[in-house]
C-alpha cells in the first residue's frame, strides 16, 4: 500500500526528503485583537509627601497601634448522628467479629486504628457458632460534644456482657476510640 502526498489546489508541490512531494504548510489562523489604548500617565503628587509612622521593634505594641480583626465566628458544629444506636451497633459487631460470626474489616470504618488492633488480636482462633448478639441496654453520656461514652449490656447468645465504649467526633461521624468487653 502505497501513500501518496499531493499539494493544495492551488499551492505548488515542493519535494521532500526522498524526492516525494510534500504538502505545502498550511498557513497558521492569525488572531487580530483591537489596538489598545496607551496606558495613562502616573498622577504626579503636588507638595510634601505625608510621613509614615516609625516604630521601633523595642517600644510597647498596644492595640491602638496594631488593631487585631474580630474573631470571626466559631464554625458551626457538625451535626453528629444520635450515638445511642451507634453505641450498640459497634459493639454488637465488635462481639461477633471476636466471636469470628463477621469479618473485622467491617469494622475498620467504625473503630480507631489501635482499637481495630486490639480487636485482631483478641480474635478467636476458630468460629463460634450460636445466636446472634442482641442489644439489651444502651446508656450515652455527653461529657463533650464531641464525645459521647457509653455502656452497652449485651446477650450474645450464651452469656450477658458489659461493654463500655468511647465515641469521637471524626470527619462529622462517631468512631469508638476506646472500646472494653467484658
Amino acid at each position: 500500500m502505497t501513500t501518496t502526498l499531493t499539494a493544495r489546489p492551488g499551492a505548488p508541490a515542493r519535494p521532500g526528503p526522498a524526492g516525494r512531494p510534500v504538502a505545502a504548510a498550511r498557513p497558521r489562523p492569525r488572531l487580530l485583537l483591537p489596538p489598545t489604548p496607551d496606558p495613562a500617565p502616573c498622577p504626579v503628587v503636588q507638595g510634601p509627601t505625608p510621613a509614615l509612622p516609625l516604630r521601633s521593634v523595642l517600644s510597647p505594641v498596644t492595640a491602638a497601634d496594631w488593631p487585631v480583626p474580630a474573631r470571626a465566628a466559631r464554625e458551626p458544629e457538625l451535626e453528629l448522628p444520635d450515638p445511642v444506636p451507634v453505641c450498640g451497633a459497634v459493639v454488637v459487631a465488635a462481639i461477633e467479629a471476636l466471636r469470628g460470626a463477621r469479618p473485622l474489616a467491617q469494622l475498620a470504618r467504625w473503630v480507631s486504628p489501635e482499637v481495630y488492633e486490639a480487636l485482631s488480636r483478641a480474635i478467636a482462633p476458630t468460629p463460634v457458632t450460636g445466636r446472634r448478639a442482641v442489644v439489651r441496654r444502651v446508656r450515652v453520656s455527653r461529657p463533650q460534644p464531641t464525645v459521647a461514652e457509653g455502656s452497652v449490656v449485651v446477650h450474645d447468645g450464651t452469656r450477658v456482657r458489659a461493654a463500655a465504649v468511647r465515641l469521637e467526633a471524626h470527619r462529622g461521624a462517631w468512631r469508638a476510640t476506646v472500646l472494653q468487653i467484658g
